[in-house]
């Protein structure tokens, strides 16, 4: 790929300057975020086995963007799956789906949006302080659902300790040019003896959006002329609206505190080809209860105890011209307990449990899947062992899902899985570190690749489970190089996962005759997926008042059939970025462009997509007067309004990726 080449002569040009530099020194300043999802004790990104990224603060209000799966589609390694402006779920490593775990404070969505693209994920990304992510499986602490990785949203509405202040309060108010787009929120929250508040409110409204060209490619126009639709894409309004209170109080050996919440959101999707569907829109509904608590020296031999628990009602309809048409419901619950060990000379470690249960149907036009009741076991033990310069991190899990079917065949299906991992951060030399790590995890199937019978609009498919399908099993193999200080700073990665009895849909190629939905079939096969991925930051000039860094990122993933050596479907092209980044006082500048590869692989039936490259461009100002913050931004995205189709995305081909867009955002905080 050409856009690749200047990137990795970025990488042997700073290698060589980092050598020629090795006596300037240089504050850490990448791979340094605590990360709390990846262990059950809070580490530097630079100390764990598994591949991280952190956004927060004033990076995470500069990427932005009205769904977590675009917030954090430019990070090396992810992608998403964008079924238009309203649900876009993230995709790491070309895995998505029921292999990605997405969670609101350690805890998972409890929505539909595995079940299908056009099913957004049940928060907005307005409202939250950081998100962590880890690439790779993440079985070990959260089940055979984070076999590709986790996204952790993380927020502030239940605290783990008293407030500093007794009264603060946040206000947010952003505006985007490419969909007339505004966006508020509200927040206050303070503490008195103990007992810390907090309360917030989100609004998020948007129009079609402005596209460069044609929604439909050339190739999809000329056989049907319906889609010469050009300048915006059909349907893609959204509104979204929301909000919570919580409350917790803090002693001297621990906290315990509760949050509520309500999400809605009414969104389009873009019409398909042929569908006899009209303006199709999703109102999502969910009401959702959080505890959490932690104690002190709760037993013998360890240190604290973690408990968090979630329960949710959801209701997501799918209306047809004002028509509902299809309801999705699902009420569920998740609760974890963590025990971490007191700290024994080198070695440190949690044991820990948790447990699931989803209550799921769908009803109406498009009821493709029974009624059931998915419960889920979990055991796991997590150990640490420091014997420098190597930390050795190794772990094991069992899981157990019963699914049963509340129609009246009462199928019940039982399965076991077993997750082991282990892996060691070696310390080379000062700011030099080696990770490897090799896991081995197992995935049972769900409700969908089990028992789907019906046609699924949302993939433009007939699906058909296979009630006859077995665990999925993975193993797992990465090594990393990590520069933490000095003139260079960044990652190396490269990956390997080799699954046995991976379960995908198969295309038979043969149409439904009542629908004219192609049919697909659920099969498992061993697959392949290999890549690696590159983050480097080259330190061009740092003082107190000036810092000036080159940044660059890359990535790769390859994916196959293992006997047929054929191509998956809907799996990233190749991805390059630089650019530069400015600070300077309260101010922060930066340009950079990224390249994307076209689809140079392609799945049976599967169409192209073109390469592309976007320019985007950022500047903003942080201020205080009279005891207020203030944060002004201005950003600009794809500001050469090139067109540009995500090829993991389902509607690739009838919805492109947003035009020219400039957003404007200013928070004040008290």
């Amino acid at each position: 790929m050409r856009s690749l080449s200047p990137l990795f002569l970025f990488a042997a040009v700073a290698v060589r300057a980092e050598g020629d530099a090795a006596d300037a020194g240089g504050a850490p300043v990448a791979l340094q975020d605590v990360v709390v999802s990846a262990a059950p004790f809070e580490r530097d990104q630079s100390q764990l086995v598994s591949a991280t990224n952190v956004l927060s603060g004033q990076p995470l209000a500069l990427k932005m963007k009205p769904t977590l799966g675009e917030t954090l589609s430019d990070l090396p390694g992810i992608s998403s799956t964008y079924f238009g402006p309203g649900a876009s779920r993230p995709v790491i490593r070309g895995l998505g789906e029921d292999r990605i775990r997405i969670l609101e404070n350690g805890i998972g969505t409890l929505d539909a949006s595995v079940i299908s693209p056009d099913h957004a994920v049940s928060l907005d990304p307005l409202l939250i302080d950081r998100v962590e992510v880890i690439r790779g499986p993440a079985t070990l602490l959260y089940g055979g659902n984070a076999i590709g990785g986790v996204v952790n949203v993380v927020d502030s509405r239940i605290y783990h300790r008293t407030l500093d202040r007794p009264f603060t309060a946040r206000g947010q108010a952003r505006f985007s040019s490419v969909d007339d787009g505004t966006a508020y929120t509200a927040l206050a929250e303070g503490a008195q003896n103990g007992l810390s508040w907090h309360v917030d409110g989100y609004r998020h409204r948007t129009e079609d959006m402005h596209i460069p060209g044609y929604a439909w490619t050339d190739a999809l126009r000329a056989t049907d002329p319906s889609g010469a639709v050009s300048g915006y894409l059909p349907n893609s309004s959204t509104d979204t609206d929301g909000g919570a209170i919580g409350a917790s109080y803090a002693g001297t050996r621990g906290f315990v505190g509760a949050s509520f919440s309500g999400h809605n959101a009414v969104y389009g999707v873009p019409p398909a080809p042929n569908s006899d569907e009209g303006a199709v829109l999703i109102d999502l509904r969910q009401r959702r209860l959080d505890l959490q608590g932690e104690l002190s020296d709760p037993l013998p031999g360890f240190k604290t105890a973690k408990l968090k628990a979630g329960i949710s009602h959801y209701r997501h309809q799918e209306l047809d011209n004002g028509v509902p048409g299809t309801t999705f419901r699902n009420r569920g619950y998740e609760s974890r307990l963590e025990l971490v060990q007191e700290p024994l000379e080198r070695l440190e470690g949690a044991v820990g449990f948790q447990t699931s249960r989803s209550n799921f149907s769908v009803a109406g036009d498009e009821a493709f899947l029974p009624p059931s009741i998915t419960s889920n076991y979990g055991v796991f033990a997590f150990e640490e062992y420091k014997a420098k310069p190597v930390t050795y991190q190794l772990g094991a899990r069992l899981d157990r899902q019963t699914l049963r079917l509340t129609d009246a065949s009462g199928t019940e299906r039982n399965g076991n899985g077993v997750s082991v991992s282990g892996g060691a951060v070696w310390t080379i030399s000062e700011g030099w570190l080696l990770t490897g790590s090799l896991s081995r995890s197992e995935r049972q199937p769900n409700v969908q690749e089990l028992f789907a019978n019906g046609p699924h609009t949302g993939t433009d498919a007939f699906e058909i489970g296979s009630p006859s399908l077995s665990s999925e099993r993975s193993i797992a193999a990465e090594v990393a190089v990590r520069r933490t200080a000095g003139l260079l700073t960044g990652e190396l990665s490269v990956y390997s996962h080799r699954f046995t009895g991976y379960i995908y849909p198969d295309a038979t190629g043969v149409d439904d005759p009542v629908h004219g939905l192609q049919i697909y079939r659920y099969l498992q096969t061993d697959v392949a997926f290999y890549g690696a991925e590159l983050q480097l930051v080259l330190h061009l000039h740092q003082s107190r008042e000036h810092n000036l860094d080159l940044k660059g990122s890359a990535d790769f993933v390859h994916a196959e059939i293992r006997e047929s050596g054929e191509p998956l479907p809907r799996i990233p092209p190749r991805r390059a970025t630089l650019g530069l980044e400015y600070r300077h006082e309260g101010w922060t500048a930066g340009v950079e462009v990224q390249g994307v590869d076209r689809a140079r692989r392609l799945a049976p039936g599967e169409t192209p997509t073109d390469s592309y490259a976007l320019l985007n461009a950022n500047v903003a100002y942080e201020f205080e007067r009279a005891n207020v913050s203030y944060e002004i931004f201005v950003r600009g995205d794809n500001l050469t309004d090139e067109l540009a189709r995500n090829h993991v995305s389902f509607l690739k081909d009838i919805a492109p990726l947003p035009g020219r867009n400039v957003s404007v955002g200013v928070t004040l905080a008290y």
